[in-house]
């Protein structure tokens, strides 16, 4: 016989968030905050089928238990199908791992390499040198939440 009074039971979806080393996170969870390239997109069981393309910014996961697991994520794409959602994105660090020293030292070499790179005439350097700034920046600003 089940204990669980009828309605209060959490609606939930699956969400995997993938990198090309493996899985971030994969569970349930209640709802999903990704940065799209047109803003911030949130998902909520039952979502409409979607698929959205995501710029560099945080990742915001609240599990079934309530808890809110935020990743600092890189470039890639979200799907959402049938209460299943899947991001895959280069690179997702979870807040909580970021060592706020190097991400500022990282910050420091994107910066100078940019700094070159423009002296230089160089547009593939500067181009590389700008997607390192950013990241660092969104490390920092992830770490700082």
């Amino acid at each position: 016989m089940s204990t669980s009074v009828p309605g209060t039971e959490k609606k939930r979806m699956g969400v995997r968030l993938l990198t090309p080393e493996g899985p971030a996170f994969d569970g349930f969870a209640t709802m999903l905050v990704a940065p799209s390239v047109e803003g911030e997109v949130g998902i909520l069981p039952r979502h409409t089928p979607l698929i959205a393309f995501l710029r560099t910014g945080d990742t915001r996961i609240t599990t079934v238990d309530d808890e809110k697991v935020v990743f600092a994520t890189t470039e890639g794409y979200l799907s959402v199908l049938e209460d299943q959602v899947l991001v895959l994105v280069a690179q997702a660090e979870p807040a909580d791992n970021i060592d706020r020293a190097r991400a500022q030292a990282a910050l420091e070499r994107a910066e100078a390499k940019l700094a070159e790179a423009e002296a230089a005439g160089d547009e593939v350097g500067r181009v590389a040198a700008e997607s390192a700034r950013r990241r660092a920046e969104n490390r920092l600003r992830v770490a700082d939440q």
